[in-house]
């Protein structure tokens, strides 16, 4: 019921955003007719805000985009609501740097929880072209992430970590709408000063993960499949081990369904099955992620600004 009830705010909200993201009509141009964004391209929009995994694809160059990440669910499981903002750079065609902040308040709908800065994130990533074969690609990223400030105790897992990992990816040229990619991590955390609860079936030691998975591009919708085994034997003192399978789509809402905002609005559903130490779990998740350019951004504020004079 509470799947449902969650599901059916994320729909209602959803519309709420948009309308207040749109830009007003009277002074915008009608935007340029855009088809849905293709793996070809070689600009993907990032799948690890929404999924935990992110191939190696960049903006285009030069790009900085503003993202927001809403968790409605918690307004039927939580006291307070968390929101992830980020800003994403891309230097050039192969290097890009990205920082983020999830921040909390309360919603009103259940007890107070106060509000702030809950954790702070980032991540510097470089794409090598035609490695380790020609028309493969390979990306090498060094990520962090730590708690600050005084979150609510489930809203972090009470860990520093530090993520070096490599990610490659292969677009199949008899079917060419699928691309593979596959990859390893190793995951170096610290308990932190900042208390949390850890997540079921998480690794409470350092651990060492490989990730295989494929994305098919079916337009508007990409569905995507992927698969993580990780384990605490190699680099950690305990020893367990933990399996993540998750299938999943992402839809780039049309244009038309969101108001004719500029921002790109990403809309993912996903089912999660997990196993280890903690027993098996099985999930289910929808989330929601908005994007839009610097540029965009400043653009409908000064028009904004000059409506309001």
């Amino acid at each position: 019921m509470a799947r449902r009830l969650s599901l059916t705010l994320t729909t209602i909200l959803f519309a709420v955003t948009a309308v207040w993201a749109q830009t007003p009509p009277a002074s915008s141009p009608p935007p340029a007719p855009a088809g849905p964004p293709s793996l070809a391209t070689r600009y993907l929009p990032h799948l690890s805000d929404l999924f935990g995994s992110d191939l190696p694809e960049l903006d285009r160059p030069n790009a900085i985009k503003l993202t927001v990440r809403p968790h409605f669910g918690d307004l039927v499981h939580r006291d307070y609501m968390r929101m992830e903002t980020g800003l994403r750079w891309a230097l050039n065609d192969h290097f890009e740097l990205k920082s983020a902040a999830s921040v909390f308040f309360t919603h009103g709908l259940k007890g107070s929880a106060g509000y702030g800065i809950g954790e702070l994130s980032g991540s510097a990533k470089y794409i090598f072209d035609d490695l380790p074969w020609t028309d493969y690609e390979t990306s090498v990223e060094l990520s962090g992430e730590f708690p600050v400030g005084h979150p609510p105790l489930d809203m972090t897992d009470g860990y520093c970590h530090l993520r070096p990992t490599f990610v490659v990816q292969h677009q199949l040229q008899r079917y060419p709408r699928l691309t593979g990619f596959g990859g390893m991590g190793l995951d170096f955390i610290k308990k932190s000063t900042i208390p949390g609860t850890p997540g079921f079936n998480q690794p409470h030691d350092h651990s060492v993960s490989i990730t295989g998975g494929g994305v098919y591009d079916a337009g508007q919708i990409k569905w995507t499949f992927t698969s993580t085994y990780a384990t605490t034997a190699l680099i950690g003192q305990r020893t367990n081990h933990f399996l993540y399978v998750q299938p999943g789509l992402l839809w780039y809402v049309p244009r038309r369904f969101t108001f004719q905002s500029k921002g790109q609005f990403i809309l993912g559903l996903g089912a999660r099955t997990s196993v280890g130490p903690d027993g098996v779990d099985f999930s289910l998740s929808s989330r929601l992620r908005v994007e839009i350019t610097l540029r965009q951004f400043m653009d409908g504020f000064r028009q904004r600004t000059s409506q309001a004079k």
